[in-house]
């Protein structure tokens, strides 16, 4: 009997989904021609922050309020494929601004028979975020936490075992040391902007990627660079 390749109904449950699909396509255009634009208001601060030794993202900060700045369709599918292939079941991020990277990873959990949780300190972001998952048919598998990522995490139960940090960058260690006492050993965690903002994460890179931690680490080339970790550490 010759094989059959057609796509079953689980197969189309994952990125291949219709309403996934649909709704992705549709942001990552929106985000491009907003974020054009944004970056072109930003362009004398960049340049002047060429001749102090600002990187690009931290000279435009002051004007990214209401720009998307999402992972790259490659990114969020392999993020998407790194939750799947662990069978990740509680998956957090922090930054999901308008929700991009969380349907990603909201796909994944549906698949997996978990959940994600985002968060987001923007109440206007928040609640775009949650319409983009509806639409995206992830409502019954996802949530978004308005406010304080600090705050709105402090309650969570573990075990974690699939983290992503894309906020603000000065709060990427002080999340992950919230959340690492409820991490499940051999948790990921990914974080962006790591070539972006060199020298604001420098601490953050040092932490995550010391020999004698916790942490098992690699940098990844893709956008403005990711770093790559699993949690080694036994509860």
């Amino acid at each position: 009997m010759p094989f059959d390749c057609r796509q079953t109904g689980q197969a189309r449950s994952g990125l291949n989904n219709a309403d996934v699909a649909q709704t992705l396509k549709q942001l990552h255009h929106q985000a491009s021609g907003r974020d054009a634009l944004v970056f072109a208001r930003a362009l004398p601060a960049i340049i002047a922050g060429k001749f102090t030794g600002r990187s690009t993202f931290e000279a435009a900060e002051p004007y990214l309020a209401k720009a998307f700045i999402p992972v790259s369709e490659e990114f969020g599918r392999f993020m998407y494929l790194t939750a799947l292939s662990r069978g990740s079941k509680n998956i957090v991020e922090f930054g999901s601004s308008y929700g991009i990277s969380s349907i990603y990873l909201a796909a994944a959990a549906r698949e997996t028979g978990g959940f994600f949780t985002g968060t987001e300190k923007d109440s206007a972001k928040a609640a775009v975020a949650l319409e983009n998952l509806d639409a995206a048919g992830l409502s019954r598998w996802s949530d978004i936490r308005e406010g304080d990522a600090l705050e709105s995490l402090a309650p969570l139960e573990g075990p974690v075992d699939f983290l992503f940090l894309d906020g603000w960058k000065d709060l990427y260690i002080p999340v992950l040391k919230l959340l690492e006492p409820k991490f499940a050993p051999g948790a990921i965690v990914f974080a962006d902007n790591i070539h972006s903002f060199r020298k604001t994460l420098k601490p953050f890179v040092d932490y995550i990627s010391d020999t004698s931690g916790d942490y098992e680490t690699t940098i990844l080339d893709i956008g403005s660079g990711v770093s790559f970790s699993v949690w080694r550490k036994a509860h």
